[in-house]
């Protein structure tokens, strides 16, 4: 009788276990929330290479800061969150205190197999082994460069960064360009306006600014027009958009120009370009002024992830402190 109780309880248990793992649905006070197949096999497939064992991950503030570039030829993300002095350190007020705002941070770059392995290399810099091979730390934010979009694996990576209960947050330095537009439009009644993407990336960073864009807009109720188009990150590449602005009589004006990795020299040539445009004078009228707003937006995706991750870090108490150098370690695909 008491073998056939605890058989019974056994049988229970079984049948529990696998409903949550065939079903892996969250509750929540209003809902249940249906992961994505990549994200159940993450966090609960522990015979599959992609477990990461989130109820065991440990303590964040000493892991390092984990950074992959779907761009697999760009170094401008890691570059940008090492180099960045934008916040008082010891306040956390926005002003340089003449300190890197990560002094003392570690971290993690990783460069990617392909461009299209973005899922992966998020779950590479959380796990805390090189593939099996040999141990690694962990990371305890991941920050995403390059032209991701859902196809890319950028969906799996917000719901993990949402739902893996450690903390592990996941940036993705698009969005992250895209919030921080909206944040410079907040006081601005413009209701129509052209975004000109400069890069000279081979990822598709128009499909991935526009995807963005109307995900964002969703997000915050924006009822603004918004058009996009693409062209080489050059001051010779924005003339060529004014052009074509120009020459497709655009009711839209140009109004937010995004540049990742953008240096003074840059905005100082484009600005002196534009305004170049708008003195222009011909047939009794200023024909570019009506294709320029007057206060154009400069946008750096990298810099906008690197404030992002910057100001979680500090918000969770779990910026590192370290009275040591910055460190990096560099992983590669295979």
């Amino acid at each position: 009788m008491e073998s056939s109780r605890i058989g019974n309880s056994l049988a229970a248990a079984l049948i529990i276990a696998v409903t949550l793992l065939s079903g892996c649905k969250l509750r929540t006070d209003l809902d249940e929330i249906v992961l994505p197949a990549a994200v159940r096999t993450a966090m609960y497939d522990t015979a599959s290479v992609n477990f990461i064992d989130f109820s065991n991950y440990g303590e964040l503030k000493s892991l390092p800061i984990g950074i992959f570039d779907a761009d697999s030829t760009s170094m401008t993300l890691l570059e940008t969150c090492t180099g960045m002095d934008r916040f008082d350190n010891i306040t956390g007020a926005s002003r340089s205190d003449g300190i890197l705002d990560f002094a003392g941070e570690y971290f993690q770059y990783y460069t990617a197999k392909s461009d299209d392995d973005c899922f992966n290399s998020t779950l590479f810099l959380m796990k805390d082994s090189y593939w099996d091979s040999f141990k690694k730390e962990r990371s305890k934010i991941v920050v995403a460069g390059g032209a991701l979009v859902p196809s890319k694996g950028l969906d799996d990576m917000m719901s993990l960064s949402e739902h893996n209960g450690a903390g592990v947050k996941v940036i993705s330095a698009v969005d992250a360009g895209i919030r921080a537009m909206f944040d410079s439009l907040a006081n601005d009644n413009i209701s129509s306006f052209t975004v000109a993407s400069l890069s000279d990336s081979s990822g598709n960073f128009l499909q991935a600014y526009s995807e963005a864009i109307k995900k964002i807009s969703a997000q915050r109720g924006n009822t603004r027009s918004i058009s996009i188009i693409s062209g080489e990150n050059s001051v010779e590449g924005l003339s060529r958009i004014v052009e074509e602005l120009k020459n497709a009589s655009s009711k839209s004006p140009l109004k937010v120009i995004i540049v990742d990795g953008m240096d003074d020299n840059f905005k100082t040539g484009c600005l002196k370009l534009l305004e170049q445009y708008r003195s222009q004078f011909g047939n009794g009228t200023y024909p570019y002024r009506s294709i320029l707003a007057d206060d154009i937006i400069f946008v750096d995706p990298s810099l906008s992830a690197a404030v992002e991750c910057y100001t979680a870090l500090r918000r969770d108490k779990n910026l590192a402190l370290r009275a040591d150098k910055q460190k990096v370690s560099y992983f590669y695909g295979f």
